[in-house]
């Protein structure tokens, strides 16, 4: 008999200064455990890269761990569409439409100062009603709001991690297609040269000097 083995893909990508996306880190890690996430951020720290300015996460508990350890300095941006779909996840049906609502005028409003007045209104309508909600939301809002502290212009491209989610829906196409890979190597070299097709599609932040100096 064969076994179907599958394997947790640790990537990450970055924007630099000239506002192009690249592909700092890919591995297979088994698991996304901490010990596997404190071994890709220490493979980054050893080929040079400095402390980044700001690290976009689906919030995976292994990887928060091996950030506070490795960078505990380095702000952290929560995907606002992961924090959407948890909370909605539970909330009943019949008041989806309506926190749905409530929860975008939070992430998208037009400033932090809105945000946080959107969050206080979200809490005072629902918290009787949807508490376990409420509560999830309230959890880490600061890091689901980091983004505001950013350069408008570049908000829509840090405040979730969409870009690679779109990216590795493909490559769980490409490889269910394959099916089985002889050896790593080869499983690594087709999830690279779609991530790798992906980064070049995407179209670059604008980085002028003044967002630099704000950042």
């Amino acid at each position: 008999m064969v076994r179907r083995l599958r394997t947790a893909v640790l990537v990450v990508h970055g924007i630099d200064r000239q506002g192009k996306r690249v592909v700092l880190h890919l591995s297979l890690g088994g698991r996304e455990s901490t010990e596997a996430w404190k071994a890709v951020l220490h493979d980054l720290v050893e080929r040079g890269l400095r402390s980044p300015g700001l690290v976009i996460s689906d919030g995976n508990p292994g990887l928060l761990r091996a950030l506070s350890e490795v960078w505990p300095e380095v702000p952290q941006q929560r995907c606002v569409v992961h924090r959407m779909r948890n909370v909605l996840a539970r909330v009943p049906k019949r008041w989806q439409g309506e926190v749905k609502r409530a929860l975008h005028r939070i992430f998208y409003a037009e400033s932090l100062e809105e945000a946080k007045a959107a969050a206080g209104r979200f809490m005072a309508q629902f918290r009787k009603g949807l508490p376990t909600a409420c509560e999830l939301l309230e959890k880490h809002l600061a890091e689901c709001l980091a983004f505001y502290r950013f350069p408008e212009v570049h908000w829509k491209h840090i405040r979730t991690t969409n870009a690679l989610e779109r990216a590795f829906r493909e490559v769980r196409r490409r490889t269910d297609v394959i099916g089985r890979f002889p050896n790593e190597m080869a499983a690594l070299g087709v999830i690279f040269g779609v991530l790798e097709g992906a980064r070049l599609k995407w179209h670059r932040v604008t980085v002028e000097p003044e967002h630099t100096a704000e950042i």
